[in-house]
């Protein structure tokens, strides 16, 4: 028996290479991070959009990039649209890109975000025949879809395995109205532009319908050390509310903030909802911040894919701070 075990590892190694890779990894990393540097082409030079993108909707996976109203017409019609992703030293080796295709634009204020599905989509991080045998792998071990789960295909799924090759930051979001409140992770977010910042919640979930209602959310920054803390909250996006006595950490109140948040908060960013728009399975809310405050400092829970992760540890580059 053991033999075989042997045998089943050394044969999984060769198809599918010796990484551990897991869908999902967390980094210890400062915001903003600056191990990745996202460019979108084809509106003539290529353009630095790290800090102004994020993935709108799961289920179509739809990308969202801010643009001012004067240039959000250019991206209609533009047929060669991508964005690429680097890593951000003097090499700038191309860890991966994503063709876009534009789909509708939604204007707020002063600035439009435009909205992309993906039209094809190359990983670079690892050689080709190991992307190729684990992605066979990934689909014949596919589960059903269960009821409530956002239903991904195939195709979207190793798209957003590129989308997540840059490492995501994860907060937690605390809403309240007077007896009814919530606090869960999250992390489908970004800024889009000219102070504006949008993020997007499972429509079919408790949680953002209470967002929608309340109009006005506190986003606190976790320490590193907090990320299996932050995560054990996932199910509070189910609960239409919660009793803040039960949280597993204690909370506190900074000056002039009527929203519980955690007391190991490094930031908290206060935020007013000026628009929520639905996106298939995902509602999208566009705030600006009306309170940034720092309240500590250290690495930041992060998150990236896995791939990533197999990537740097090809290189040399794995970091300690990586579960």
């Amino acid at each position: 028996m053991q033999i075989l075990q042997q045998l089943r590892s050394s044969l999984e190694k060769l198809l599918l290479g010796p990484w551990d890779l897991r869908h999902q990894c967390t980094l210890g990393l400062h915001d903003p991070q600056s191990e990745v540097t996202v460019w979108l082409h084809g509106l003539g030079p290529r353009r630095d959009v790290t800090d102004n993108h994020l993935m709108a909707c799961g289920a179509p996976f739809t990308i969202c990039i801010g643009f001012d109203r004067e240039e959000s017409a250019l991206t209609k019609g533009v047929a060669n649209l991508a964005l690429k992703f680097h890593e951000n030293s003097s090499n700038q080796e191309l860890l991966g890109e994503i063709a876009l295709q534009f789909t509708s634009s939604l204007h707020v204020g002063s600035q439009t975000l435009c909205f992309f599905h993906t039209a094809g989509y190359q990983n670079h991080c690892l050689p080709r025949h190991y992307l190729w045998t684990r992605s066979l792998r990934e689909t014949l071990r596919r589960p059903p879809t269960r009821d409530g789960e956002v239903a991904i295909t195939a195709h979207e799924s190793r798209a957003m395995s590129v989308f997540y090759i840059c490492p995501r930051p994860v907060v937690l979001v605390s809403v309240a109205e007077g007896q009814t409140g919530n606090m869960f992770p999250m992390n489908v977010m970004g800024r889009v532009g000219n102070g504006y910042f949008a993020f997007g919640l499972n429509g079919t979930r408790s949680a953002a319908p209470l967002v929608e209602l309340v109009g006005r959310v506190v986003l606190s920054s976790i320490p590193f050390e907090q990320a299996s803390v932050a995560t054990s909250l996932r199910g509070n996006h189910r609960k239409p509310s919660i009793d803040w006595t039960q949280l597993p950490f204690a909370t506190t109140k900074p000056d002039g903030v009527e929203i519980p948040v955690p007391e190991f908060a490094l930031r908290i960013r206060e935020m007013q909802v000026e628009a929520a728009h639905k996106l298939g399975s995902h509602t999208l809310f566009v705030a600006k911040t009306i309170r940034d405050q720092r309240l500590g400092d250290g690495p930041e829970f992060f998150v990236a894919h896995g791939l990533y992760r197999a990537w740097r540890q090809r290189k040399g580059l794995d970091h300690t701070e990586t579960t």
